[in-house]
């Protein structure tokens, strides 16, 4: 009997679409517009929505749209029906307003409370919607406790000297970026100087092994400025074409994928010439970028974080143009021997998304700082916010349980390719 009565609803669903369903779902949220709102924290760090979550009948009520972006799920209005649809990469959910069945994929669902609106907004069951998409939910303390599923995107890894014995690592991502490479104190690509430098022995076998477990390779460019290298070679335009042209010919010839330009300390805070700064260094990268792309290469720009950095002479919107990705260094922020703080990174990563959207953008974790929870919050941040990815500084100091933190909170290569 309890089976017919599901189907009758289900049937009725169709045939009066949007009507009685939505009046009571609307009723139900006006009569709870005041009541109060728990907490929600997702990956470890806060979720605000609006509205607020609301509390209804022992069942944590969210507003659709948020909670379902955060996630990494498309989320769309059917207005005929007032029905929320969310795609999760292939499989649909599909949530009445009002209506106690919802469909996930092929399976039908019974609800224990029916989603409703409240003030222009659609309202659903928190568990249902995160564990039907694979999250972990939790309440303790009047807040809802959301560990997000794992998900696809980007990962890569700065490979330095003294990596070597972690190199087992690397098949688990989709880019390693070598940091065999510098600028001379005359502004000129070298590969023999400092930490920075070309191993003396068994960079190509590396290389090689490194692409034939499918990872893409990437060469990364230091400076910080230290000899007035930098300058130099932001005020000289021949220089920047020679540049561009060593490094484009490095890259062909030893068969790697695309550049990390890591160049530091342009314009501290305070600075009187950062817009002069700003305008010379996009330009630069628009040299490099245009001469790289014509043999087949991609650039990445490293730099500091937009709100809380403490070098201003990164132009995000001009880079952007040029670059094929942008890796915000959210790091340093404290002792970079302590976990880094949450809101400072949510305050960047928010900005940048504000300047140039989520797809360009790379989040850089420092491996130094974290502990295997830090970095799953800080994978959880990107996540939310749609980053094309994430990058780790530095792989020599990676073991078991910072690597297994990623695999807990990432799809990585080797699960994808099963």
């Amino acid at each position: 009997m309890k089976r017919f009565w599901v189907s009758l609803i289900a049937i009725v669903s169709l045939l009066f679409p949007g009507s009685l369903f939505t009046e009571q779902a609307t009723a139900v949220g006006m009569a709870l517009s005041k009541v109060s709102a728990p907490a929600v924290m997702l990956d470890g760090y806060p979720l605000l929505t609006d509205p607020e979550p609301i509390n209804y009948d022992g069942h944590v009520m969210v507003p659709f749209r948020p909670i379902a972006e955060a996630l990494g799920i498309e989320v769309f209005w059917e207005h005929e029906t007032s029905t929320v649809v969310a795609n999760n990469h292939g499989q649909v959910l599909r949530i009445q307003m009002g209506n106690t069945v919802a469909q996930v994929g092929d399976r039908v669902v019974q609800l224990e409370v029916a989603p409703f609106i409240s003030n222009g907004r659609s309202l659903i069951p928190l568990r249902f919607f995160s564990e039907s998409i694979g999250a972990k939910v939790d309440w303790k303390n009047n807040t809802v406790i959301i560990e997000s599923q794992q998900r696809d995107l980007h990962t890569m890894v700065f490979y330095g000297l003294g990596s070597y014995a972690k190199k087992g690592y690397l098949p688990y991502f989709d880019e390693a970026s070598f940091t065999w490479s510098r600028l001379d104190k005359n502004g000129v690509l070298t590969t023999g100087e400092s930490e920075y430098r070309w191993p003396e022995s068994g960079a190509e076998e590396l290389l090689q092994e490194v692409k034939s477990s499918g990872v893409d390779t990437s060469l990364m460019v230091f400076s910080v400025d230290e000899h007035g290298e930098l300058t130099k070679l932001l005020n000289d335009v021949a220089l920047q074409q020679k540049f561009a042209q060593d490094l484009a010919a490095m890259l062909v010839n030893k068969g790697i994928g695309g550049a990390y330009l890591d160049f530091e300390a342009l314009a501290p805070r305070g600075a009187s010439n950062i817009a002069d700064v700003r305008a010379k260094y996009a330009a630069f990268v628009q040299r490099v970028a245009d001469v790289l792309h014509k043999k087949g290469k991609k650039l990445t720009v490293v730099m500091a974080p937009l709100e809380h950095g403490w070098y201003r002479g990164y132009d995000y919107k001009e880079l952007a143009k040029s670059a094929d990705a942008l890796f915000i260094m959210a790091y340093s922020y404290v002792d970079d021997r302590l976990p880094q703080p949450l809101n400072k990174i949510d305050d960047d990563i928010r900005a940048a998304v504000a300047a140039v959207g989520p797809e360009k953008l790379i989040l850089g974790i420092n491996a130094y700082s974290e502990t295997p929870r830090g970095v799953q919050e800080k994978i959880g941040l990107a996540k939310r916010y749609n980053l094309q990815g994430v990058g780790f500084w530095i792989l020599r100091v990676f073991d078991d349980p910072f690597m297994d933190a990623i695999d807990e909170k990432l799809l990585l290569r080797p699960e994808r390719n099963r």
